[in-house]
């Protein structure tokens, strides 16, 4: 009988450990199961919030890109506006170069010039201005310049000169006339 009840005893102890290390076991089991599911739910959040951020980035690199897209087509279609009009001003000065109104002018050219050379002059002209030019008693050194309309004029002694040519008040004012035409646009 003495073994039978040490049988039991150890049977006893045997059940009472067993049941404490499945108790132990089930709160350890739990415990991993509640740290694993907050792990998981950080994970998901995190991947949440860092997603968001990547798409707000991108949308906004992508809204910056398109604005700036945008900006340039308006700069290339205003550059080319602009181009067109000094291009059609050009036109407007070569075809005012056969008016009369561009002979009236001739006179006041001239004096322009005398005066800011200090005197007499001597001009480079186109062979089209050359006659009307001499008939206001100006020295045409030169009747062959390629211009739309104007003259390049010289003191006598050939030490200034002065550059009336269309082409060149049109290249001296180029950027006056570009914002004139942008601001009437």
């Amino acid at each position: 009988m003495a073994a039978e009840a040490l049988l039991g005893e150890v049977e006893e102890k045997r059940k009472k450990t067993i049941e404490m290390l499945e108790t132990e076991y089930s709160a350890k089991k739990d415990e991993v199961a509640k740290r694993a599911a907050e792990q998981k739910s950080y994970i998901v959040d995190s991947s949440r919030k860092q997603a968001a951020a990547v798409s707000q980035r991108e949308r906004i690199r992508i809204a910056g890109a398109a604005k700036l897209k945008a900006k340039k087509m308006v700069f290339d279609a205003t550059e080319r506006m602009l181009e067109a009009n000094v291009e059609a001003l050009r036109q407007v000065l070569a075809d005012f170069a056969g008016t009369e109104d561009y002979q009236e002018m001739l006179p006041k050219m001239v004096a322009y010039a005398s005066k800011r050379l200090g005197g007499s002059i001597s001009v480079h002209s186109r062979p089209d201005d050359a006659s009307a030019l001499k008939k206001l008693g100006v020295k045409v050194s030169s009747s062959d310049l390629a211009s739309m309309g104007g003259f390049k004029a010289t003191n006598l002694d050939d030490t200034l000169e002065l550059d009336i040519t269309f082409e060149e008040l049109l290249r001296s004012r180029e950027d006056e006339a570009r914002a004139s035409i942008l601001g009437k646009e």
